[in-house]
């Protein structure tokens, strides 16, 4: 990694850079111009000095009208010579601000003042709508003047007074196109404001990642994320789009980030192939939302149907999620943001991560467990028992049974492990509080015709467990240039560094203590946490022989003692030649190129168990003369890995976008596009007897070996130590012809329809299948639009839409050749590398299609105080990989094919609101967005389900007719013979130590779905003042998921770990819930696990209501910000995941189950400024 004196050499060089560019100097461009005109508009001036100069020229159109025609005459002349003769009888001046011109009123004289002060005049006026009512609480202010200020009455009436002539007016309401009045010699106005539907939705246009699209002209399903939703501090920007989209479900992991389903499931082969498409700045990127700095972001767009997804053909079926990042326009100075926040979350709640019975009750099971429900240690043979890390409440029982210690030894260690719990030392010594820091710097603005975003990123992130953390930068920059009238240039490239420190334990080295097993004695000093039966090691290994006599093992010392690190360096570029034709056709070439690495590189000292335990254990020990062999050699183990993937985009694309007349839009694209993917995987074997300060290793006593090093270790038996490469290549190359277009006629009646083919090595030769093309049709109506609406006064917009089309899915899991997979390695008794069949061929391997018909209607009523959409929409899924029965014959008797069928039907709904309680002070706003939809596989041939096969779930259980996350389970039937019992087919009851036969249908239960079919999104936004105040609620309802039940857990060759569910079982009714075993001697009950964890009294009701988010934010005043020299300074508060209602009597968080990570309570607090 780059010295941090070298990283901020770079940050200076890229800033300096950056204002270089910004801050050149109008004088570098200085120009002559030579012009005879005589009675000419300054328009056409205007005109002719930016041919001549290249200068750009703002103006306002209104302050032009008072300018008189221009006669001039001159001959290679300075241009501010000609601006100051052409403005010296005018009544306005300029400004040359580095390549523009900027046109504003000349300032009065105090004579001039004085004289308008006479004439002021008084205005009286009235706001209405396009329908002629009144709307109360518009704001009308002067622009560019004083603070004066008001707000329309009840009847949409206002009174301002002392205006000069010539004052411009700018009148604003929520929901309308802000309109500017020009005040002349009239004193009693009528303004009337246009519906602006896009603004009551926060934007005006949608981007498929192709083409920018005005709503109005969409046909598709889009949905855009608000710009305040984007602006909230995150630490990932798939985090801001929870609860804001219908019929995106979001699955969130234990740090509360999402992994989103768009209307429903769309493959039965590949969980991780039913994501969504990420599109950023118009390209596929093949990293995840953790490569994108949130402050970056501009826009989202979600696409969910043919109409809007399909252009992206073959990785569209799952919807696709288009991301845009803010870059620069033209005339704009140069801009400076920064924000910091810091994150800070509770302690990991051990009741719920570890829900482990008190100590007191851990040792009443383990005296009641040992010696009845499995077998006693048998103490014949060492290599029997060597491998058992028993309980230390176990361990005590044992040494008393074989008569090592007395009665009352046993008793007063039992007694001392019944009063001693080890959360305060686990919470102390190996948790902490997960802390996240974020800053970000951001540099905008534009000089001439370049315009520049630099922006910089670093987060310091510590996780929940000590020694665990990351840190990561992110740098990105980009660039648009108009090298000249017909020639835009774009580029855009982005650095990505993130390095892992995962030296802390993880929750399963938690989940493996007893509750009574310390971390540290009395003393201070650290315990033993035992991975052998200790006692058996004493009496008959001489440990001080061994390599490390030292055996022991506690987390805090290998906390210390070891160095784990994840790089990861990924880097994107894009860049783009766009060349204006004629009046809206443009041709455009870009591409962009994207590398990530990952490298991981492991180092354990020899004071970590981990390496003392490997080299003890491969130690030849000869029992007869007790001599010791070293045969891996003492120090440390390195472990390193790497991982690369470079891939490229390359497209041409003809784009088209021009009004004819009043009445016709046409937009098309048409593009042709290459893409390239290569992956590369490399793992090098365990280096032993590893030295980090002298980076020397050690060697082996009798050599390498061979791809395998086998030994005989200390017990006697055959041991392996792999020292071989793994390398693996993947590679993905895909060729897309692809076209879209639309038709507007009237602003009334779209027509849109789009046709794309992707061919690509993935699938089969044959050219039926792999240029098989993804097309989609839509309709719309703007019904408010036509004459017999007009009438109709509480009706602002109302849009009709009909959509149509085939997306795809691509599925790598498979190949149309049959797959040979070749081991790694030499088996260790012929000396041969062996292979396996992985899978014998799909010849007609082909793309997943998903057949989409949408239906919508998009409203606005009551002046905008009311707005929304609804849509109906069914998604049939064709040709699905699936694993299906086929003949014996063929050598298998199951295979993956493209021969099933799903379907996705539902309902989505989305009600928005903005209500102005006081004008443009107090205003509440509010969306609401509700979706169902209903799952089912229509066709999958399986001849025959195992139970087991179902209960274990995944893809071999997926069953025709059924939801495709359906959860089976056994059924309960209680007490035989004081035996457990399950139903089996035709009434047959099995009980827990017998096996199962035939279909698993027959007898299990299909327990319902662990997908809400129904999910709910609330966001509330209030802004009081300079306060902002909003929440985010959501909520998933109509499905299951199976609780936390007694583990029942034998002596059987590890702890004795009852959970917190044992008074469960030990109260319960024994008919309607499994006992602990009931006979003294219960030989078979670690087969219990097959059953016990499968019953149908365990599966319960998944729904939940989430507060997922508040958030308060304050903008400091702007007469106290100016002192500063700030533009603008807001200082925020975040609280996420802060509750949960949830159906279930348990209590339990369906999303986060009992015995997992789960998410803490969230506090951010940061502060954004805006130089």
């Amino acid at each position: 990694m780059p010295s941090k004196q070298t990283i901020m050499r770079i940050n200076l060089t890229c800033l300096f850079l950056l204002v270089t560019l910004v801050q050149v100097s109008a004088a570098s461009f200085a120009q002559n111009i030579s012009l005879s005109k005589k009675n000419i508009s300054l328009q056409q001036l205007f005109q002719a000095i930016k041919t001549q100069s290249g200068y750009d020229v703002i103006y306002d159109t209104q302050e032009l009208k008072k300018a008189k025609p221009v006669t001039i005459n001159v001959t290679n002349t300075d241009l501010r010579t000609v601006l100051d003769l052409v403005f010296a009888s005018q009544p306005l001046t300029y400004v040359i601000d580095q390549k523009t011109i900027v046109i504003q009123p000349k300032e009065r004289t105090f004579f001039e003042s004085r004289v308008d002060f006479q004439f002021a005049l008084d205005i009286k006026g009235k706001v209405v709508d396009e329908k002629n009512q009144p709307l109360a609480g518009a704001n009308i202010k002067i622009k560019n003047g004083s603070d004066k200020a008001v707000i329309t009455n009840e009847n949409g009436e206002f009174t301002i007074t002392s205006l000069d002539r010539g004052t411009i007016l700018v009148i604003s309401f929520l929901g309308y196109k802000t309109k500017e009045v020009t005040i002349n010699d009239e004193n009693t106005l009528l303004i009337s404001l246009e519906v602006n539907s896009a603004q009551l939705e926060g934007v005006s246009v949608v981007s498929t990642g192709y083409q920018t699209l005005s709503k109005e002209r969409a046909t598709g399903s889009f949905n855009i994320v608000s710009r305040e939703q984007l602006d909230k501090p995150t630490t990932n920007i798939a985090q801001r789009l929870i609860g804001t989209t219908a019929g995106m479900q979001a699955r969130l992991d234990a740090n509360g980030n999402p992994r989103f389903e768009i209307r429903g499931q769309t493959s039965l082969n590949n969980a991780a192939a039913a994501s969504p498409l990420v599109v950023v700045d118009g390209f596929a990127i093949q990293g995840d939302f953790n490569t994108i700095n949130p402050q970056d972001v501009e826009s989202v767009t979600i696409l969910k149907d043919a109409a809007a997804a399909s252009i992206w053909g073959a990785k569209s079926a799952n919807g696709v999620i288009v991301v845009v990042t803010k870059k620069s326009e033209r005339g704009t100075p140069l801009r400076v943001d920064f924000s910091a926040f810091t994150k800070i979350a509770n302690k990991l709640d051990l009741d719920y991560v570890n829900p482990l019975a008190t100590s007191a009750e851990t040792i009443d099971y383990e005296m009641k467990a040992f010696g009845n429900w499995s077998a006693r240690i048998n103490t014949g043979s060492l290599a029997t028992n060597n491998g058992w890390a028993w309980s230390l409440g176990t361990m005590a029982l044992s040494e008393h049974a074989l008569g090592f210690i007395t009665e009352a030894e046993r008793d007063a260690l039992l007694a001392k492990y019944r009063t001693q719990s080890n959360k305060d030392q686990i919470r102390n010594e190996l948790l902490t509080n997960p802390v996240a820091q974020q800053y970000n710097l951001s540099l905008a603005g534009s000089s001439g015709r370049l315009s520049n975003n630099l922006s910089l990123m670093f987060e310091d992130t510590k996780s929940n467990f000590k020694g665990t953390g990351n840190k990561e930068y992110i740098a990105n920059y980009r660039a648009n240039a108009d090298l000249f009238k017909w020639l835009e240039l774009s580029f855009g490239g982005l650095m990505n560094y993130n390095k892992a420190k995962n030296n802390g334990v993880g929750l399963g080295d938690i989940q493996g203590l007893s509750p009574y097993e310390m971390l540290r004695n009395d003393d201070g000093s650290l315990t033993n946490i035992h991975q052998y039966y200790t006692p058996i090691l004493d009496r008959f290994v001489p440990m001080s022989l061994f390599p490390y006599a030292d055996w022991t093992y506690n987390p805090i010392q290998e906390i210390a003692n070891r160095n784990y690190t994840t790089e990861q360096t990924n880097a994107r570029l894009n860049a783009s030649l766009k060349f204006k034709i004629l009046k809206g056709l443009t041709f455009a070439t870009s591409g962009q190129y994207e590398l990530f690495n990952t490298s991981t590189q492991n180092i354990d000292n020899e004071n970590t168990f981990q390496v003392r335990n490997a080299v003890n254990r491969a130690a030849t020990w000869d029992q007869a003369t007790n001599k010791i062999t070293l045969n891996l050699p003492k120090g440390g183990t390195l472990a390193q890995s790497r991982v690369r993937t470079e891939s490229y985009v390359i497209r041409n694309s003809v784009n088209f976008d021009r009004r004819f007349g009043e009445d016709h839009d046409i937009s098309f694209v048409a593009a042709t596009e290459i893409n390239n993917l290569v992956r590369q995987a490399f793992g090098n074997p365990t280096t032993y007897g590893f030295n980090e300060a002298t980076l020397s290793v050690g060697t082996f006593p009798n050599g390498p070996g061979g791809t395998f090093f086998p030994i005989k270790n200390w017990l006697g038996a055959n041991q392996t130590f792999g020292i071989s490469n793994s390398y693996s290549y993947t590679t993905d190359r895909y060729f897309s012809l692809l076209s879209n277009a639309s038709y507007t006629f009237k602003n009334k009646y779209i027509l849109s329809g789009s046709v794309r083919t992707d061919a690509s090595n993935l699938i089969t030769d044959d050219p039926s299948y792999r240029y098989s093309p993804f097309w989609s049709v839509g309709l719309g109506w703007h019904l408010s639009k036509e004459k017999f609406m007009r009438d109709i006064s509480w009706i602002d917009r109302l849009n009709i839409r009909a959509t149509y089309g085939y997306n795809g899915n691509v599925d790598k899991s498979t190949s149309f050749m049959p797959l040979i997979a070749m081991g790694s390695t030499s088996n260790i008794y012929t000396g041969d590398i062996t292979a396996t069949v992985s899978s014998f061929g799909n010849p007609t391997l082909r793309w997943e299609k998903t057949a989409s018909l949408n239906l919508a209607v998009d409203y606005s009523f009551f002046k905008g105080q009311l707005y929304g959409r609804a849509e109906v929409y069914n998604k049939a899924g064709k040709d699905l990989i699936a694993v299906l029965s086929i003949p014996a014959i063929n050598g298998t008797t199951s295979q993956r094919l493209n021969n099933a069928e799903m379907t996705n039907q539902g309902i989505e709904l989305e009600l928005g609101t903005a209500q102005r309680i006081k004008g443009n002070k107090i205003v509440w706003r509010g969306n609401l967005n509700f979706s169902f939809n209903r799952n089912k596989i229509t066709k999958l041939f399986v001849a025959n389900y195992a139970a087991s096969t179902l209960v274990g779930g995944g893809t071999g259980a997926y069953v025709e007719g059924e939801n495709a996350s359906a959860i089976w389970r056994f059924r309960y039937a209680g007490l035989k013979d004081k035996q457990p019992m399950v139903h089996g087919a035709d009434g047959t009851l099995y009980d827990f130590g017998a096996f199962t036969p035939g279909d698993g249908r027959s007898y299990l239960q299909n327990m319902g779905t662990t997908v809400a079919p129904y999910t709910l999104g609330f966001i509330n936004s209030f802004q009081i003042y300079d306060f902002n105040v909003s929440a985010i609620i959501t909520g998933q309802f109509g499905h299951v998921f199976q609780r936390t039940g007694f583990n029942y857990p034998p002596t059987w060759q590890s702890r004795v770990l009852p959970n917190n569910k044992l008074n469960e079982v030990v109260n319960g009714d024994p008919m309607k819930i499994v006992p602990l075993p009931q006979n003294l001697i219960e030989p078979r009950y670690y087969f219990w696990d097959r059953f016990h964890q499968n019953l149908d009294y365990l599966v319960v009701s998944a729904s939940h209501i989430r507060m997922q988010e508040v958030n308060v934010s304050y903008n400091l005043p702007a007469n106290l910000t100016s002192k500063l020299n700030i533009k603008r300074v807001q200082l925020f508060a975040q609280g996420n995941d802060l509750f949960t209602v949830v159906a279930n009597k348990v209590g339990e968080d369906p999303e986060y189950p009992i015995g997992g990570l789960k998410p803490q309570p969230r506090l951010s607090l940061g502060l954004k400024c805006e130089f």
